[in-house]
């Protein structure tokens, strides 16, 4: 499990640097240039709780971002790059802790727990990494999320607590912290925890009025000047399979996407007809979780097109859910299985699918990690140097369609203006040697 996770964070070192992309202009630079021309506590707390970029609140980055400020007196992008990698870490080990139970064998559960590693630490969810706002966004509510359903899922008071501050940071991270909610109601209702499930109520509402409060609704980014509540309800069954079923596929291939979503689905009715829930609940609810996202989300994105449920931001969705889909067969199947010589095979046969599927992926995503870090540096040494000249041939980037269209997009572009206020006020300085 430790090769994985070392070539992993490796790749992320080589290719990590201090300079904004896309989305952290305005939920990072212009947020802390907009912080410190406030004065006050209460106005800057008011700042952190109500700013707003497209539909998202992220008040948990707006934390981060503050503390960083205000701790070195400068915001440096590399450490906010770094928290938001860690996420992938945290999220493993929520998922080991699900996986075991007091009874199991541990070394028995440590060896089919080596695909999950495979399927978790590697690149295909790219466009998450190595870019602050979008890690410590699309990450962190998943590694809260799980962590809030596999507490929830325990039977003593402090684990409820604790579930309970969890589902705090993930609404905090991004809204689509709110779909654990339901998830939280279903557990406590098969527990029959029903002063736990008032309180869930309340912490749920609380979260409702404070995410909403000052929230503009006419800031959609499907339809611009439509209303974002008009969005939610635009749901898309395709959409919803291609979602889950995203790790299979590249972009814009969305066939292998929806059939191996609706496999995927197949799964999960099979883990609810043979009630999972019983036998491994943390893992069964993070299933549900997943699922109820991709809903949302459809309804939510489903108008910029179906290639939109592609992108490499949001696999770490369709990753898990194979990882918990492969967590209720092997539980089954090694409970089915009587033959010695099939139930050592069945871990051997993940594994292999696992290790295919990790160094493909990783591949396809250190050479877009290589070749993103070549564009950043570039265009920001060109904004530098006022030059507008073309890049040069011999860049050493190997184009391909998700480059082509995120260039296309302006995704490399020093946003001027925003960067031009960081370093007057002298919050950013973007480093002269790259």
């Amino acid at each position: 499990m430790a090769i994985p996770a070392g070539i992993f964070y490796t790749i992320l070192y080589r290719n990590a640097v201090n300079l904004p992309i896309f989305d952290d202009y305005a939920n990072i630079l212009d947020f802390s240039n907009k912080l410190l021309q406030l004065h006050g506590v209460f106005n800057r707390i008011f700042l952190v709780l109500t700013y707003q970029h497209n539909e998202y609140k992220l008040i948990f980055e707006n934390t981060v971002v503050t503390s960083q400020y205000f701790l070195l007196g400068h915001i440096s992008l590399l450490p906010l790059v770094a928290l938001g990698n860690t996420f992938a870490l945290l999220i493993f080990l929520v998922v080991c802790c699900m996986f075991f139970r007091p009874q199991d064998d541990v070394a028995a559960k440590f060896m089919l727990l080596v695909p999950a590693a495979y399927l978790i630490f590697q690149l295909q969810y790219a466009s998450a990494l190595e870019w602050a706002s979008s890690s410590l966004q699309h990450l962190a509510v998943v590694f809260f999320s799980l962590l809030s359903i596999h507490l929830i899922s325990k039977a003593s008071r402090a684990s409820f607590v604790w579930a309970s501050i969890a589902l705090v940071f993930a609404i905090a991270s991004s809204p689509n912290g709110f779909f654990v909610v339901p998830v939280g109601v279903l557990i406590l209702w098969q527990n029959k925890h029903w002063q736990r499930m008032y309180a869930w109520f309340a912490m749920a509402i609380a979260m409702l009025v404070l995410y909403f409060w000052h929230y503009n609704f006419h800031s959609s980014q499907t339809s611009p000047h439509g209303s974002v509540l008009a969005d939610i309800f635009r749901l898309n069954a395709l959409y919803v399979f291609s979602f889950l079923g995203s790790s299979v596929a590249r972009y814009q291939s969305i066939v292998p996407a929806v059939v191996f979503g609706m496999a995927l689905l197949g799964l999960f009715l099979l883990a609810t007809w043979r009630k999972y829930y019983k036998q491994n609940p943390s893992v069964y609810y993070s299933m549900l979780f997943i699922l109820i996202t991709a809903v949302g989300v459809s309804g939510l994105r489903s108008g910029f097109g179906l290639a939109q449920s592609l992108a490499s931001r949001y696999r770490m969705y369709s990753n898990l859910m194979m990882v918990f889909c492969y967590f209720f067969l092997v539980e089954h199947l090694l409970e089915a299985v009587k033959k010695k010589s099939v139930r050592a095979a069945i871990p051997r046969v993940a594994f292999a699918f696992a290790v295919a599927f990790w160094v493909l992926s990783t591949l396809a995503g250190a050479r877009f990690l290589r070749n993103k870090k070549l564009l950043l540096v570039q265009n920001m040494e060109r904004w530098q140097t006022s030059s507008q000249q073309s890049l040069p041939s011999d860049a050493g980037i190997d184009p391909n369609s998700v480059l082509a269209r995120q260039i296309d997009a302006g995704v490399y572009q020093p946003q001027a203006d925003i960067l031009r206020e960081s370093m007057r006020l002298g919050i950013y300085r973007p480093p002269a040697e790259h």
